[in-house]
């Protein structure tokens, strides 16, 4: 009879440790869920981001061919020299402002001058490059807009797809 009596006890602990362990397996599933959740969003801004930029250069085709939108990905991150949403400009400047002003989105080292408020550096570690497919830049070639990311906040030393996040948007004029 206290062999009896002993066995709820150990089925209770073996109980309670097989709770624990689900419970512990349910949390990392939420852990992971979130950090999943986290990265489709970074995307989604990314994509959102580059296709602000393709419109701004479609909008502005002449600039656009002149190659005012070529930008490197490692880049000092540029400045509008004129409001181009209160005064008139020519061709290049609405290039440099629109450069400048979807920068002003992707970084927090980017220069906010003559750009309206708005929603600064979404991204963590972000880098902009515009270029031509191909490498050179012919009036109607192909450009391709690439927003780079560093969603684990590594501080990578080179800006490329390989280590970094990143999204590719090609507009062809």
């Amino acid at each position: 009879m206290k062999q009896a009596a002993g066995m709820t006890l150990v089925e209770v602990l073996i109980a309670v440790l097989v709770l624990a362990i689900g419970l512990l397996g349910i949390a990392g599933l939420q852990s992971a869920a979130l950090s999943n959740n986290l990265i489709a969003y970074q995307y989604t801004l990314a994509s959102s981001l580059a296709q602000a930029m393709t419109e701004r250069m479609r909008a502005n085709r002449e600039g656009m061919q002149r190659g005012a939108y070529a930008i490197a990905a490692d880049a000092t991150p540029p400045a509008a020299p004129v409001n181009c949403a209160v005064s008139a400009c020519s061709p290049v400047e609405q290039a440099q402002w629109d450069i400048a002003a979807i920068y002003a989105q992707l970084s927090a080292a980017a220069d906010t001058t003559n750009i309206p408020s708005g929603p600064r550096a979404v991204l963590p570690g972000s880098r902009l490059s515009i270029d031509c497919d191909g490498g050179s830049c012919a009036p109607d070639s192909l450009r391709i807009v690439t927003v780079y990311w560093d969603a684990g906040r590594r501080r990578p030393a080179r800006i490329d797809c390989e280590v970094l996040h990143c999204i590719r948007l090609g507009y062809l004029p």
